[in-house]
């Protein structure tokens, strides 16, 4: 009996720790492949006066629960968004209900994944209409960071009807390009900025950038904006040194305007007695740096169309002609280049007269007016310079010791 007992304990034993032994999920090769949104409800481009939804988002494949509620949004969101997340779909609603007479765009961003953290490819809208047929409407665009000239990636992009302030919503992808495609006729300001906190909404210190346009169902528009930190303050000049060569730098608290006109007038230099140095020239100096760093992103490939003018701030947007009626819209291409010509700077350079040079030692006052920064307010300031001394020569060695005589 014992040593039956024994044994059956034994055999408990090793029946725990087989199933204990964890072996590998079976399959094939990992899987790599993005999401895909296999089906709508509506359909794409449908018009449908008596929808009452929920729009439906069914995808390839089961996706995962992170971020996939914070992908979707809806423009114009005309009342609170409700979303839903199932094995493989999205249910979108809106609390008050689709409003008739309206064009929506529901937008699918690339947050969502599957559960091998495949994303989906690309930014993805659902266009359809509750009454009104659907325009063939393009705006295409870049944005950049006005200070590096990099492509600003992830930025929403806002285009505000002007007559009842609708919006239409999208974000900028990888390249900081975006299109927003389908979108009623009329005036509009279009708007992008880095929405820090992500509540989809221009928050006062968030870098921003607009322009005003006009969306006609035979225009295109290809509009680029630079987005840049809001400033109230005009700039100031914060220091001053000098070095060989009569060349004096002038550093500011704030970016400068590039396309301001410089010239010798802005500056003035005067010692303790006010006599004057004179300066014969202003100038930005020379970009420094990596070319990518510098470098300003290619126009988008497509054709763009007529547009009202950029704001004061940009350049105007480009025009081109209207692609045939019923042709499929062109695909967004690389952002288009914000400004021409160099990047903001924080210095100026001054060339000093040789006739006038800088006493070595002495401190002198500067005085800067009329240096405009990147958001168009005028400044200026003095500060002072003291001029650099000379390093005293090295002395020199030693004589060498005469080498003693052999005997």
């Amino acid at each position: 009996m014992r040593r039956g007992w024994v044994a059956g304990i034994a055999l408990a034993l090793a029946a725990v720790a087989a199933c204990a032994h964890v072996e590998p999920p079976p399959g094939g090769p990992e899987d790599k492949t993005p999401p895909t949104i296999a089906s709508t409800l509506p359909d794409s481009m449908a018009v449908v006066p008596s929808f009452t939804g929920p729009v439906v988002l069914r995808f390839s494949e089961r996706i995962s629960e992170q971020g996939a509620i914070e992908a979707v949004s809806v423009s114009p969101r005309t009342s609170t968004v409700q979303i839903d997340r199932g094995r493989d779909g999205i249910r979108v609603s809106l609390r008050g209900g689709w409003l008739p007479g309206t064009i929506y765009h529901v937008t699918v961003t690339p947050e969502v994944r599957d559960l091998f953290n495949n994303r989906l490819a690309a930014p993805t809208t659902l266009v359809f209409s509750t009454g009104p047929a659907i325009p063939q409407t393009l705006v295409l665009g870049g944005v950049t960071d006005r200070i590096t000239g990099l492509p600003s990636v992830e930025t929403r992009v806002e285009a505000v009807r002007r007559a009842d302030s609708l919006v239409y919503a999208v974000p900028t992808d990888s390249a900081g390009a975006f299109r927003i495609a389908h979108i009623p006729t009329g005036a509009y300001v279009l708007r992008a900025y880095r929405d820090a906190n992500r509540n989809r909404a221009l928050d006062g210190y968030e870098p921003r950038d607009s322009a005003v346009i006009e969306v006609g169902a035979e225009k295109q528009a290809s509009v680029p904006l630079a987005i840049l930190d809001p400033d109230s303050t005009a700039p100031r000049v914060t220091a001053a040194t000098a070095s060989a060569g009569g060349r004096v730098e002038l550093r500011f608290d704030d970016y400068l305007d590039p396309a301001q006109a410089l010239d010798s007038t802005m500056v003035t230099i005067a010692d303790s007695a006010g006599a004057a140095i004179v300066v014969r020239s202003v100038a930005f100096p020379e970009p420094v740096g990596p070319p990518t760093a510098r470098a300003q992103p290619a126009a988008p490939a497509p054709n763009p169309a007529a547009a009202a003018p950029r704001a004061a701030s940009g350049a105007a947007p480009q025009t081109a002609a209207p692609p045939p009626a019923g042709a499929a819209l062109p695909a967004v291409g690389a952002p288009a280049a914000p400004r021409a010509g160099r990047l903001p700077s924080q210095t100026l350079a001054l060339e000093l007269a040789t006739e006038t040079p800088l006493t070595p030692g002495r401190t002198y006052q500067v005085t800067v007016q009329r240096v405009r920064n990147v958001v168009g307010l005028m400044g200026g300031g003095t500060v002072e310079l003291t001029a650099p001394t000379p390093r005293p020569a090295p002395p020199a060695p030693p004589a060498a010791a005469p080498a003693a005589r052999t005997p």
